[in-house]
């Protein structure tokens, strides 16, 4: 077996930036690529998206920085013994991104050496899965219904609104989306800003337009909420899925479920290896789970190849427009104009990166060794 030689991270100023609800500042993106070289000279590739107000997080490099004694040195298959060190705090700073974007690297480089597609390592359950757009909180009702317009014409058959944040502004604006797409599959995302009284009001009102869920009413700890809205409605109810990222935290909820489908994260939960556990998790309850897939295309991809290797995932999240996310990739994700997303045809996660881009857009960078 090979022993893992360096690690290389680059801090990539992205020059995007994003808000979800009117609550929440506009934040700059930065991109942490990892790259982890094994003894035989193969590689895997990770990727963490920070959303900061100020550009340039170099926080995730430097917990890398911090926690390669852990990898370097070690056999190229030691996923577990990274994942088992941050369960037992071993290894310090915790930092649920740092820790992930080094599993994806440690996955990817065991799919290159199998040389075989990541997904069909992972149990490789299907080949394709429909897409959702994933709209971003804009400024005025006409911007989303452009958006939503060009998304449906675009071929993609279900949508996902990061609206305000204002309960009644929303549900006037969704009730808008419904009548001008009667076809279309309408989620909403409120991001945790509702009180509980707001977020009833709200889920009867999407109940009655038909929506396919209401993710994050609530913030994702209240745990009581969620049960009393569930009682109230027949609406699927989700989480925002970035406040737990531990399986046993997951088990402890479903004794009595908060939500009707479970939603998590792959840099919240600890890279592939948890995200893989928390689906299984998922599916012992008979409940799905929908992965967050935004951002930049090296999360997407690493999600995309969890998402097709099971069966209890309905849909992927894609970042619409697309393309503020695929900078430095010279094969972004695109969906089929029948708004389906096809497996990664490549070894391992499957992307080829633009080198000059990403060394030009550097905000820092660190060589790990011995």
């Amino acid at each position: 077996m090979s022993v893992i030689t360096q690690i290389e991270v680059w801090a990539l100023d992205s020059g995007h930036s994003v808000r979800w609800t009117e609550s929440a500042p506009t934040n700059a993106v930065t991109t942490t690529l990892v790259r982890i070289t094994d003894s035989d000279g193969r590689f895997g590739l990770g990727g963490y998206d920070s959303y900061t107000p100020r550009p340039r997080d170099l926080s995730v490099l430097e917990v890398v920085r911090s926690l390669s004694p852990v990898l370097v040195g070690r056999t190229s298959d030691c996923r577990e013994t990274l994942a088992h060190q941050a369960r037992i705090g071993v290894a310090f700073p915790f930092s649920p991104a740092a820790v992930s974007v080094l599993d994806v690297a440690l996955w990817d480089l065991a799919a290159q050496r199998l040389e075989m597609p990541l997904y069909r390592l992972l149990g490789g359950a299907r080949e394709r899965i429909p897409a959702y757009a994933s709209l971003e909180t804009m400024e005025r009702d006409e911007d989303y219904v452009e958006t939503v317009s060009a998304a449906h014409d675009a071929g993609l058959r279900a949508v996902k609104v990061h609206a305000w944040g204002d309960p009644e502004r929303d549900v006037t604006l969704l009730a808008r989306l419904r009548e001008a797409h009667p076809d279309l599959t309408l989620m909403h995302d409120a991001e945790g800003v509702y009180d509980r009284r707001s977020a009833l009001r709200v889920a009867r009102r999407l109940e009655a337009l038909d929506f396919r869920w209401f993710e994050a009413p609530l913030p994702d700890h209240d745990f009581a909420g969620y049960r009393d809205l569930r009682k109230r409605v027949d609406l699927p109810i989700l989480a925002a899925g970035y406040a737990m990222w531990d399986e046993r935290q997951f088990a402890e909820a479903l004794r009595d479920p908060p939500w009707t489908a479970l939603r998590a994260e792959i840099s919240s939960t600890l890279g592939i290896t948890s995200l893989c556990r928390l689906i299984a998790l998922a599916d012992a309850f008979d409940m799905d789970l929908e992965p967050v897939s935004y951002g930049h295309t090296l999360h997407q991809l690493a999600t995309l190849h969890v998402m097709l290797a099971y069966n209890n995932v309905t849909y992927f999240e894609l970042p619409y427009p697309v393309e503020p996310w695929e900078y430095g990739v010279l094969n972004p994700i695109r969906p089929d104009a029948n708004g389906m997303v096809a497996a990664p045809t490549g070894v391992g996660l499957g992307i080829e990166l633009d080198w000059e881009w990403i060394e030009a857009h550097t905000a820092g960078k660190i060589l790990l060794t011995d």
